[in-house]
């Protein structure tokens, strides 16, 4: 059986390109965590990277829900209460800065931890994510443990 990259690993590239690592198949039992720790949307437009990000997360007991495009996570935050939203900031149909926007709008999303998560790595990036309104910010490139640290930092933050 495959299983997910190490921590020395990466996941993502820089270049925006597809990432292709060892993964859990879906008939994995623990893709299904009996635990959850939380719910995480994952927005990201790039089916390998929401992928990956979805199965370290269930792996680590989160429930996730995935969205390909910034109009599909306005959807989703319709129908379903989450604990954070990680965010691609270049995606089609509506980018992860103008969707980010619009969630802070909402009343019931004021607070929703929104973490951008993009091969976008300048310093300048990350204040035009944080100016949008995004919590926090993890470039592509990144660890797995990056990207579980950094969820549990916004659900410790949440339910402070």
């Amino acid at each position: 059986m495959d299983s997910l990259q190490n921590d020395d690993e990466y996941a993502g590239r820089a270049d925006g390109s597809d990432m292709v690592h060892d993964t859990v198949p879906y008939d994995s039992p623990l893709l299904g965590a009996p635990l959850a720790r939380g719910a995480i949307l994952i927005a990201e437009n790039e089916a390998n990277n929401r992928l990956l990000m979805e199965q370290i997360l269930r792996m680590h007991g989160y429930q996730c829900l995935t969205a390909s495009n910034g109009l599909e996570v306005l959807d989703l935050l319709n129908h379903h209460r989450v604990d954070c939203v990680l965010i691609d900031l270049s995606m089609p149909v509506l980018d992860g800065y103008r969707t980010t926007e619009l969630i802070r709008q909402r009343p019931d999303c004021a607070d929703l931890p929104v973490v951008a998560v993009t091969a976008h790595a300048m310093s300048e990036d990350r204040d035009l994510a944080l100016n949008s309104g995004c919590t926090d910010y993890l470039a592509k490139p990144f660890r797995q443990q990056e990207l579980l640290r950094i969820v549990e930092r916004m659900l410790q933050r949440e339910h402070a």
